[in-house]
């Protein structure tokens, strides 16, 4: 009913993107994607990245420019619940 709808929406860098509906998702409109991925795939994708290289990864996946304070932000953010996490876990190993 609603294919084809074109719509806006707010990237991770706050930038205002274009889409369009397709069936119950709606498709990138960025450069890079073109209408042809879905945001849903874009997720997946990243998903199935190793954490050693997923801070490249999210900077080329979206296609579109990202917020680079925002990110750097969120990327320091990750890092020290990554490292906070191993700090717990590895503690619990060794006990």
């Amino acid at each position: 009913m609603l294919d084809g709808v074109a719509i806006k929406y707010v990237a991770v860098s706050r930038e205002e993107l274009h889409g369009i509906i397709k069936g119950s998702g709606y498709l990138c409109g960025c450069h890079s994607c073109n209408y042809t991925k879905t945001i849903y795939q874009i997720v997946q994708e990243l998903r199935s990245t190793p954490v050693s290289l997923l801070f490249d990864a999210i900077q080329t996946v979206f296609g579109a420019p990202i917020n680079q304070k925002s990110f750097r932000i969120w990327k320091e953010s990750f890092q020290a619940a990554t490292h906070e996490l191993q700090r717990i876990y590895s503690k619990d190993e060794f006990s």
